[in-house]
């Protein structure tokens, strides 16, 4: 009965802390990884001010170095949740979004993939509703040889890009 007791606990003890979700292939997870490391990093410098915007533009550098060579602009069946479309004249502007910290699905707190769909793209933009998870795969766009990297939006007490950073991307499919 006394081992019964130690195996269960063991078990309990073990399956503690394996709730955190895992969603997304190994490339996406690592890339989400990345993101936080650098976000945390950043964000711990707040002090001093001069190092912090040392590491902000270092991490930067490495982000799109990282984009370009390890993940060489491309991403598949990404897992992400839809969390705007913007209706323009010719294209729709579909912004995806990716938890930063698995505990936090804000889009506050994200890294938002967004793309521009033409509108003759059906097989594309029959499938974007606000606030389904999806699977998509596509490219980083990337214009002479940079990669920009933004904030998706007027996050006012954030200097940090990485507390919410978008990238342009071709969306190629989605499901």
């Amino acid at each position: 009965m006394r081992n019964f007791i130690i195996v269960g606990l063991l078990f309990l003890m073990t399956s503690c802390g394996k709730n955190e979700e895992k969603q997304g292939p190994k490339e996406q997870l690592n890339f989400q990884k990345y993101f936080k490391f650098i976000r945390d990093a950043v964000n711990s410098s707040d002090e001093n001010k001069g190092n912090r915007s040392v590491q902000l533009n270092n991490g930067i550098l490495l982000t799109k170095a990282y984009v370009k060579d390890s993940l060489t602009l491309k991403f598949d069946l990404w897992q992400a949740s839809l969390i705007e479309v913007i209706d323009k004249p010719t294209s729709i502007e579909a912004n995806f979004s990716m938890p930063i910290d698995p505990s936090n699905k804000s889009a506050q707190k994200a890294i938002v993939l967004s793309s521009l769909i033409d509108k003759s793209k059906k097989e594309l933009t029959d499938k974007l509703k606000v606030g389904i998870q999806v699977s998509i795969s596509g490219n980083f766009i990337e214009k002479e040889g940079f990669i920009d990297i933004d904030s998706y939006s007027n996050y006012k007490f954030s200097k940090n890009v990485f507390d919410n950073p978008e990238f342009k991307i071709e969306l190629t499919r989605i499901d």
